[in-house]
Parts: structure tokens; C-alpha cells; sequence
């Protein structure tokens, strides 16, 4: 911690100690986030009504679409090694090559999409990384327990 860090804490915590934020307005209350500050004032009403009604900005729609996208992929990969695993019911391996191409091919297009959509957020927090499809490849794989359920 740098001194500099220590030293606003040590004010911060004398002031707390001291009563200095004891007699704050709207002590105790919940914080107000419904109004965005940064949206332009005449556009206020015609968000709320958006937001009211389930909009959301495309952008946030188009990640809620690339993740449902990715879960429905994997899961299909995870029913596939369940059924031609080496012991599974149906040890075909030319079958789980196939899923796994498959796989590999969908998650290679949902990250073009996360290329697009990285350039679509508003800030640079909101970036998607994209998906490894080895890494989950080698997840599925290595998993424990997959069909005792």
C-alpha cells in the first residue's frame, strides 16, 4: 500500500471515528441508480419507458445472444461425450470427432460476433472475451461424474 493510499485512509477513518458522515442527507436510504446521469436529459423519459417495457441497448441484447448461443453449444457437446465415451453407451469415436468439429466451428463464429461486439460497447469494461474451445473441449473431457446423474 503506498503512503499516499495509508494516509487517505487514516483521514478517512479519523473522520468516520469523528462523526464527520454521521448527519448525512439521506443516511440509512438506499442509494438512487434508476436516472442515468450521463443520458441526455431530453431522451430521460423515452429511455424509462424502454427500460420499463424490457428494452435493453442492442449491444446488451447481442451478449445475452453470443452467452445463450455458447451454453446451448457446450451442452450440446457435453450430452455428445456422455454418449461416445470411452465406457458410454455408444463408444463411437468418428461420432464425438464430428461434435467436437462441430463445436469448434460454432465457438469460431461466436467469436467473430464477440470481435463485432467488442467494438459495439460503450467502455471497454463491457468486452467479451472470447471463447477457447479447447480449453472447454478439455473441460467436458477431464470432467468427473459427467453421466452419474
Amino acid at each position: 500500500m503506498s503512503r499516499l493510499e495509508s494516509m487517505a485512509e487514516r483521514m478517512l477513518r479519523e473522520a468516520i471515528e469523528a462523526g464527520e458522515f454521521d448527519n448525512l442527507p439521506g443516511k440509512g436510504q438506499p442509494v438512487d441508480l434508476s436516472e442515468n446521469p450521463f443520458a441526455d436529459p431530453d431522451l430521460r423519459v423515452v429511455h424509462k419507458l424502454l427500460r420499463d417495457a424490457g428494452f435493453a441497448p442492442a449491444w446488451i441484447e447481442e451478449r445475452k445472444d453470443i452467452d445463450a448461443t455458447f451454453d446451448a453449444t457446450r451442452q450440446i457437446l457435453t450430452r455428445a461425450w456422455k454418449i461416445y465415451r470411452p465406457g458410454g453407451v455408444t463408444p463411437n469415436h468418428a461420432a464425438w470427432v464430428r461434435n467436437v468439429a462441430e463445436f469448434r466451428e460454432k465457438t469460431a463464429e461466436l467469436n467473430s460476433r464477440i470481435k463485432l461486439y467488442n467494438l459495439k460497447v460503450p467502455a471497454a469494461v463491457f468486452q467479451r472475451r472470447r471463447f477457447d474451445a479447447d480449453k472447454v473441449v478439455e473441460s467436458i473431457t477431464q470432467a468427473k461424474g459427467l453421466g452419474d446423474g
